[in-house]
């Protein structure tokens, strides 16, 4: 659940003489200078309003400032405008800007290692494939990279399809010990018409990704 709200907390007080208060008459008055700001877990996220008030000494009561006159309004309003939002205000909108730079950084960075695994391929990556004309929810599956010709990169398939980018295969998956053969040209062709959509360099024996399924020609014929 998020929780979330607005806030008021005092920002400056100073001693106010020449105004009478409006509720007991005495003249002993001082000047309050509120900031108003919203919050986030009780984070504050930004101050967004500064609230003045007249506060009598004798009666707390509290008067706006236009319940009193010119001259006080004139007098509270200059001492209003130099009071400034301290930082802790801005707290929450800091570390929305840090944390909107981090993604910024780490997307960067997933790119530059995505391009990367395309341009300098290893043996035991894993290309993440998409067929969006599948009409069932499962649309990913997977080709392991197990050698590396010049230009050339041989892949083997997994033996199942997915509904998700799956980090770790199911218990009966596997890649079948047979390969496909690509260009280099064919593999970037893929990543540009949204087909391959990631590669991850995850190393042979990471979750199952070392299973080999013995490819059986005649199991896909009695289907």
């Amino acid at each position: 659940m998020v929780i979330y709200g607005w806030n008021t907390k005092v920002l400056k007080e100073a001693p106010f003489a020449g105004h009478q208060c409006t509720n007991c008459g005495h003249e002993n008055t001082h000047i309050v200078v509120s900031g108003s700001y919203a919050h986030i877990f009780w984070i504050p996220l930004f101050p967004y309003k500064k609230v003045l008030h007249v506060i009598c000494d004798n009666c707390k009561h509290a008067n706006k400032p236009k319940e009193v006159s010119e001259e006080v309004r004139s007098l509270a309003k200059q001492l209003k405008s130099k009071v400034r939002f301290p930082a802790y205000m801005f707290s929450g909108l800091a570390i929305v800007m840090v944390l909107i730079g981090y993604f910024a950084v780490a997307t960067y960075m997933d790119g530059q290692r995505f391009e990367k695994y395309l341009s300098e391929p290893e043996v035991n990556d894993i290309y993440y494939l998409y067929d969006k004309d599948e009409p069932s929810e499962f649309k990913y599956s997977l080709l392991k990279v197990i050698d590396i010709r010049q230009d050339t990169i041989d892949v083997s398939p997994n033996g199942f399809s997915y509904n998700y980018e799956p980090t770790q295969l199911l218990e009966d998956d596997g890649f079948y010990d047979v390969f496909l053969s690509y260009h280099k040209s064919e593999i970037m062709e893929m990543f540009t018409n949204d087909e391959l959509r990631t590669v991850k360099r995850l190393g042979s024996a990471v979750s199952g990704m070392d299973k080999v399924i013995i490819y059986n020609p005649e199991e896909f014929q009695e289907k």
